[in-house]
């Protein structure tokens, strides 16, 4: 595993709406808008997510490297279900637009879940997996087979 000089790390809940003050924006709210979908549409093992931390690693090119990683888990709300497989990818700039962002971290991260074990399909409608795409400017997310809209990324869940 190669070493990085990195020049910032930041860390912040999965959802929010806390970050740090000097975290690039865009980044904190595209990863915020996964963690806030992550809470749904899930077919796998009974996962707790709720606690779970990002981490934003930024290069001096201004590359980034994303984790995802459990927090704590109070055990008096989720008897019954595992911590998440933390896991880290690659690929976030940050000059990129919260839209593109959106989009490409959701990709990456419904990848790290369906290549793990124990595998995890995120986001499904019924029993197709929903594609993340950028269309008009928007991060969404798409049933493939029709190219239906279902909903922008970080609004798949119920309020």
């Amino acid at each position: 595993m190669p070493d990085f000089d990195y020049v910032k790390v930041w860390s912040f809940p999965i959802m929010g709406p806390d970050a740090p003050d000097d975290a690039p924006t865009n980044v904190v709210e595209a990863c915020q808008a996964v963690g806030r979908d992550l809470q749904c549409r899930w077919h796998g093992p009974d996962t707790y997510m709720q606690n779970c931390v990002w981490t934003v690693s930024m290069l001096d090119d201004g590359q980034c490297h994303l984790a995802l990683d459990a927090g704590p888990r109070p055990k008096h709300k989720s008897a019954g279900t595992s911590p998440l497989r933390g896991f880290g990818c690659g690929g976030p700039h940050v000059e990129q637009s919260a839209q593109e962002l959106r989009a490409l971290i959701a990709g990456e991260v419904q990848d790290e879940l369906a290549g793990g074990f124990p595998f995890v399909h995120w986001p499904i409608e019924k029993d197709r997996f929903l594609m993340p795409s950028l269309r008009d400017g928007r991060a969404v997310w798409v049933v493939r087979s029709s190219n239906r809209i279902v909903a922008e990324i970080g609004e798949l869940c119920p309020r």
